[in-house]
Parts: structure tokens; C-alpha cells; sequence
């Protein structure tokens, strides 16, 4: 297991999160989640793009199936992958979702679509790295946390992701370090 100072995600020794672009999310807002995910301690590589499946597309709702997108990133190479859409998601009983995860598991898929909305670059960026970790949280095992700074809190609203940092609570950082070892 990798050290983990100060709340930060701890990813099994030596691994490295894939990060994939779906239909095109405009590349500075990629290379700054990376830049961003890689100054919270996050080994992280940028992989090729993969093209979203228009069957993923509901046009009534005019916003992708989220658990069809991650179907398609469990498919893709890497050990832990991150998928990033610019495009809005849903899932079974939402309006929307901000991102969805294996839990656990390897796989993982955020949108960035809604996360600008009255934002500057700088809340923006925080609010994307908030919701990858919180996805990547999810393929550790992690569930929900009732703490409202944890990252791994459920956001049901912007304000919601603004108000919690890009860390994980003591309790939160406990239980990841120790399914981590469990898997070792």
C-alpha cells in the first residue's frame, strides 16, 4: 500500500489509475484532473480515448445510461480505470449522477457536465477531483460516509460536493488501508 498522509486515497503498492477520456471532454479539463488526481498522491496515467456507445444514449432524457458507460469501462486496459465524460449521466432511480463505480472493483466513470454550474476554473477543478476520488473510493470498497467533509460523502448537489474536501475522514482511511492489506 502506498503511504497516505493527511486523508488521501491509498491505492494497492504500485498502482497506477488509467484515466480515459469518452467522446472528446476538452483536454485541459483532462490534463487538470490528472495534474490535480497526481498532487493528491495519485499515481495517475492518461490513456487513449474511447468513443461513448450510442446505444448509452437515452434521447428522451438527452443524457447517457451511467451504468452502460461503465460497462464500457470494464472493458478498457488498466488495472484501475477511471473513464471522464463531458456528457450528463443518470442512473436506475436518478435524475442524474456525478460519476458511478464498482464497489469494489476496478472501474470507475465520472461527469464533468454538471460539476461547472456558477463554478470558477478553480472550484471547477476541486469539484472534479472530489468526484473521482469519491468513484475511486467506491472500486476500494468504500460505501457512503455520514461525515460531511469526507470525500466519500454523498453529494446530491453541488453544494453538497463543495462543502466536503478531496480527503478521506480517519474512519474512511482505516477501512480502505485495511481491504487494501486483506487483498495483499
Amino acid at each position: 500500500m502506498t503511504a497516505t498522509p493527511n486523508g488521501r486515497l491509498p491505492l494497492p503498492r504500485g498502482e497506477t489509475v488509467s484515466i480515459v477520456p469518452l467522446d472528446g471532454p476538452p483536454a485541459g479539463e483532462i490534463v487538470g484532473l490528472v495534474v490535480d488526481l497526481g498532487n493528491e498522491g495519485m499515481p495517475v496515467t492518461l490513456s487513449v480515448p474511447a468513443a461513448l456507445p450510442s446505444s448509452a444514449f437515452d434521447r428522451a432524457r438527452g443524457q447517457y445510461r451511467a451504468e452502460r458507460l461503465l460497462a464500457l469501462a470494464r472493458g478498457l486496459d488498466g488495472r484501475r480505470v477511471l473513464a471522464v465524460t463531458a456528457h450528463d449521466l443518470y442512473a436506475e432511480g436518478l435524475n442524474f449522477v456525478f460519476g458511478i463505480a464498482d464497489s469494489p472493483g476496478r472501474t470507475a466513470v465520472i461527469s464533468l457536465a454538471r460539476l461547472q454550474g456558477g463554478a470558477d476554473a478553480a472550484t471547477f477543478r476541486a469539484r472534479a477531483v472530489k468526484e473521482a476520488i469519491h468513484e475511486l473510493g467506491h472500486t476500494l470498497g468504500l460505501g457512503h460516509c455520514a461525515n460531511p467533509r469526507c470525500v466519500m460523502r454523498f453529494s446530491n448537489s453541488l453544494a453538497d460536493t463543495d462543502r466536503k474536501t478531496a480527503r478521506l475522514c480517519d474512519a474512511c482511511l482505516l477501512t480502505a488501508s485495511r481491504r487494501i492489506r486483506a487483498r495483499s
